[in-house]
C-alpha cells in the first residue's frame, strides 16, 4: 500500500521559481534534440490529447501544440508559479492549457489523454510513485508516456555525489524512476540500447483499460 502523497517544502518550490528565471532559460536553447526525440517516440497524431508533466517553462509546448493541431489538446502542469507564468506566455493557442498543480496529488482526469511526456520531472518530485500512478491514470488504454529523467541507481562516485547534491538542491527522494514506472505500466522499454550513467530515456505504455492504484488516485475505469 502506498503512503499518502507528500507536500513539497516551500524552499523547494522557491528553488524552481528561481530556476525559471535563470538556468531554465539557458536550457531552453539546448532542448531541440530532446524535443525531436520525444515527438518521434510519442508519434502524436492530429486531434490527440497530450499531457506535459512538470512542464517547466514550457519549452516543449509549441511543438506539442503543432503536433496535435487545433483539434487536439495540450495540458501542461507544473508546481512552480514562475514556471507556469513563463509557460503561459510562451503559448497562446486555445487548445493549450497550462495549470499550476502538484503532479503527486493532481487529478488529471481518468483516461483523458492519448500520450504524456515528463522531461526531468519525476525524480524531482517528493512522491515519485504517486506522480507516476497519476500519469498512468490519466492515459487511455494504449496510451504512451515518454520519460527523460535522472537515474542514479548505479553506485559510483559520480552518482553518490549527484545523489547528495540533487537531494539538497531539489528535494530528490532517492526513488528510482524506472523501478516505479515498471510497478505501474505494463510495458516499459528503454529508448537507447545503452543507458547513461546518470540519466534514462524510456517509453512506458498503458495496455489495459483500468487505472493503477495509488493513495492519491484510487483505482477506477478509464473513461
Amino acid at each position: 500500500m502506498r503512503s499518502h502523497c507528500k507536500t513539497p517544502e516551500g524552499d523547494v518550490v522557491q528553488f524552481w521559481d528561481f530556476a525559471a528565471l535563470t538556468y531554465y532559460r539557458l536550457l531552453d536553447r539546448f532542448s531541440g534534440s530532446l524535443t525531436r526525440l520525444a515527438l518521434e517516440q510519442l508519434d502524436l497524431r492530429p486531434g490527440e490529447a497530450v499531457l506535459d508533466i512538470g512542464c517547466g517553462t514550457g519549452a516543449l509546448l509549441p511543438a506539442l501544440a503543432e503536433a496535435v493541431g487545433p483539434r487536439g489538446r495540450v495540458v501542461a502542469v507544473d508546481l512552480s508559479p514562475r514556471m507556469v507564468a513563463v509557460a503561459r506566455k510562451r503559448v497562446k493557442q486555445p487548445h493549450v492549457e497550462v495549470r499550476r498543480a502538484d503532479a503527486c496529488t493532481a487529478d488529471h482526469g481518468a483516461g483523458q489523454f492519448d500520450a504524456a511526456v515528463a522531461l526531468g520531472a519525476f525524480s524531482a518530485m517528493p512522491d515519485v510513485a504517486a506522480a507516476i500512478a497519476n500519469a498512468a491514470d490519466a492515459l487511455r488504454p494504449g496510451g504512451r508516456l515518454f520519460v527523460f529523467d535522472v537515474r542514479l541507481a548505479k553506485n559510483t562516485r559520480t552518482t553518490r555525489f549527484l545523489r547528495t547534491a540533487y537531494r539538497m538542491i531539489a528535494g530528490f527522494s532517492g526513488a528510482d524512476v524506472v523501478t516505479e514506472l515498471r510497478a505501474v505500466f505494463e510495458r516499459v522499454e528503454p529508448v537507447f540500447a545503452v543507458e547513461g550513467e546518470t540519466t534514462t530515456v524510456v517509453m512506458a505504455r498503458k495496455v489495459t483499460g483500468t487505472a493503477t492504484r495509488s493513495a492519491c488516485t484510487p483505482s477506477r475505469p478509464a473513461g
